[in-house]
């Protein structure tokens, strides 16, 4: 072997080992990376499903909230409608306690009079019949007159 023959077969060996290296080296990196984006997407991933489980949780929890914000007014709102029943109730039926109080008494002292009016006319009718009698057809003359008077308008 010449020299020649040497320096070019180290040249290719030495071409060969740098390739070698090279690739190796290559595949090492290739590996890393691929390991770096296999570990980046399972703790993106992970990340993701925690972030969904608190998203959910949240809304959850929202949903929650407005449903007992929800129950609760309507029990609140059940409650003062039905304070306002009572009072409303309890308000009728004093007013109906007093018109019927009222009723009665303006009933009692109608019977009062009329006995009273009655007493007067009878004990008038028994002084002068005459003058009790020409009054009645008096007073149902006027009633005639009155009603007559309203229908002609």
């Amino acid at each position: 072997m010449t020299d020649t023959d040497r320096d070019i077969a180290e040249a290719t060996r030495a071409a060969r080992d740098a390739a070698a290296r090279t690739a190796d080296a290559t595949g090492d990196a290739a590996e890393d990376i691929a390991d770096a984006v296999s570990r980046g997407a399972r703790d993106a991933g992970d990340t993701a499903a925690d972030a969904k489980e608190q998203v959910a949780s949240a809304v959850n929890d929202a949903i929650d909230s407005a449903r007992a914000t929800a129950a609760d007014a309507a029990e609140t709102i059940a409650a003062k409608a039905k304070d306002a029943a009572d009072t409303v109730s309890a308000q009728a039926k004093d007013a109906a306690d007093t018109v019927s109080a009222q009723a009665k008494e303006a009933y009692a002292n109608a019977k009062t009079a009329a006995d009273e009016g009655m007493t007067y006319v009878q004990a008038r009718y028994r002084e002068n019949p005459v003058l009790v009698i020409g009054v009645a057809i008096g007073a149902l003359i006027a009633v005639g007159v009155i009603v007559r008077a309203i229908f002609r308008r």
